[in-house]
């Protein structure tokens, strides 16, 4: 099986055939409407929360989101928003994409101040390096992940991301003087996931894993809202 065989494996449409034969605006014959509205508003909390990235980058010259779920997040988006689209409907294409292109800011200023995460000297001199590695492996291990095993609109993976980013928010607070722990980050991705948790949840109670993977980044969330609002930072 060539790659090109395997990414159109049954499992997988590449935004090209969507754009031959595209859903309606919204799918109502796989998703219910409510399923719809917690999952366009938890979109919704995601894009705010990459805009107020975006804007603290620009005024701090650092991430508020951890540098290997940034590295993470673009795989998964490059993948979601050409290889495997969603299937909700256009406006979660669009939204898709939204995520992808706003991603991209992100993934330059993370090649130029992630850095300042890294508390190993030979991480920090050799940041740029492992960022190319990073990303290489993360569209190519999740391009093959998703395709062939993944359900619709990808949750398995992005869950494991999203698990991945809760945890390492967490040994975020804790570097000395970082200034990219921040309350309105530590909202939009609670309630961002958690509303889309609850949609999953409805579409797939019996999926047990996923289940596990939601209950977990709450409580990991809400840890790091607790730090954020009773502990103080170390200091630089």
């Amino acid at each position: 099986m060539t790659i090109f065989e395997y990414l159109h494996s049954p499992n997988a449409q590449s935004i090209f055939e969507y754009l031959k034969n595209p859903d309606p605006w919204f799918n109502t014959k796989e998703y219910t409407v409510l399923q719809i509205v917690l999952f366009t508003t938890g979109a919704l909390l995601w894009v705010a929360a990459y805009i107020n990235t975006i804007y603290w980058i620009r005024k701090k010259q650092t991430l508020d989101i951890p540098a290997i779920a940034i590295t993470l997040n673009f795989g998964c988006e490059v993948v979601t928003g050409i290889f495997f689209v969603p299937n909700m409907g256009i406006a979660l294409v669009i939204a898709y994409w939204a995520w992808m292109v706003l991603d991209a800011y992100i993934i330059f200023s993370l090649y130029r101040y992630g850095y300042k995460q890294m508390r190993v000297d030979f991480f920090k001199q050799n940041f740029h390096k492992f960022l190319i590695v990073g990303l290489v492996t993360s569209f190519l291990v999740q391009c093959t992940f998703i395709v062939k095993y993944d359900l619709p609109m990808a949750p398995l993976d992005s869950y494991v991301i999203n698990l991945v980013m809760s945890i390492c928010f967490i040994y975020m607070f804790f570097i000395p003087g970082y200034e990219g722990n921040r309350k309105l980050t530590g909202w939009t991705k609670f309630l961002g996931t958690g509303i889309i948790s609850v949609m999953f949840q409805s579409k797939y109670p019996d999926n047990y894993f996923l289940t596990s993977l939601y209950i977990f980044c709450a409580l990991f969330d809400v840890y790091y809202l607790y730090l954020l609002y009773k502990v103080n930072p170390p200091q630089a």
